[in-house]
């Protein structure tokens, strides 16, 4: 693909500088969406959410300015421009992603607050479909609890779960270059996975999440379930991304050691790790509110209007 996107640039009419660039840009987005998704990188497999959240990363981790951004941006743009005259893609997800003409702030990975994940789990509870229920909810536990990608959620089978007493844990595979960590499980995610073991058909089968046709079930269709059940609870913008940075987030705000949440996630650099320290809209606004009252008591107001009667004598 590299060797026929240099050859397009050429044909393009772009500059000896632009095609020694624009490649070495690409291996930026390359290295970020593999390292996010645990997936080898494929043109068609990005969405527009996946560049916001590429921008976010280059904004508040690796603290680009908005000049060398908008580089990147363009970069892209001619890449996927590239990727769809030639057939790699049939959705351009750079088509509605705007240009940066000032320092406005990039959104922070978007993560849920404790009453935003308890409206989206109650709208899991909701589902009159017992066994598809109980799938659901360990799905989700799975992302929100032990911080796995979509990806790494579908191709689980059920050997790689552990949910005996005091050794509960996930062994997470299909990582890159077959590489795997195991994530110990808490006791919502344990108590969810028993849940779906017990209705589970086909306790031999090897996917541990089995579709209506008990075949494994896909990553689409689990983004297509977070979608389902946000929607229902009222929640825009959610996907399996956003239940896999609340567990970040998570244990962020409750000091863990940014090594030890780097392990959990399976992120090969603390950068990535690092962006779950920087204040989400609701931290600011918590922030802000605790210098918001300046009320007086009865009694100071009646000191300052006695110090107003003695200045007018």
């Amino acid at each position: 693909m590299n060797d026929d996107y240099i050859t397009w640039l050429k044909n393009e009419g772009k500059s000896e500088k632009t095609i020694n660039e624009y490649p070495v840009i690409l291996k930026k987005l390359i290295k970020w969406f593999e390292e996010t998704e645990g997936n080898k990188f494929e043109p068609n497999l990005v969405t527009t959410l996946h560049i916001h959240e590429f921008i976010s990363f280059l904004a508040q981790v690796k603290h680009y300015e908005p000049a060398y951004i908008n580089k990147i941006l363009a970069s892209l743009k001619t890449f996927y421009k590239f990727a769809v005259e030639t057939g790699l893609v049939i959705y351009n997800p750079m088509q509605k992603i705007k240009m940066k003409r000032t320092m406005k702030q990039y959104a922070a990975p978007k993560w849920l607050t404790q009453q935003e994940a308890a409206k989206f789990f109650h709208a899991i509870e909701q589902e009159k479909n017992i066994k598809r229920k109980s799938r659901d909810m360990a799905i989700c536990r799975l992302m929100t609890g032990a911080g796995l990608r979509v990806q790494e959620v579908s191709n689980l089978n059920s050997s790689d779960v552990c949910i005996e007493k005091r050794r509960e844990n996930v062994i997470v595979r299909g990582g890159k270059d077959g590489k795997f960590r195991i994530v110990p499980l808490n006791s919502d995610t344990v108590e969810s996975l028993n849940a779906w073991f017990k209705y589970r058909e086909y306790p031999n089968n090897e996917p541990l999440f089995l579709s209506e046709r008990n075949s494994r079930l896909s990553d689409r269709a689990i983004r297509h379930m977070v979608n389902k059940y946000a929607k229902e609870a009222g929640l825009a913008d959610v996907s399996p991304h956003t239940l896999r940075h609340t567990f970040c987030k998570g244990l962020a705000d409750q000091g863990i050691r940014l090594e030890h949440i780097a392990y959990l996630a399976g992120h090969e650099s603390l950068e990535t790790t690092r962006r779950y320290t920087q204040p989400g809209e609701n931290d600011l606004r918590k922030a802000v509110q605790t210098i918001s009252d300046f009320t007086l008591s009865p009694y100071d107001i009646e000191i300052i209007n006695r110090h107003r009667r003695d200045h007018n004598r």
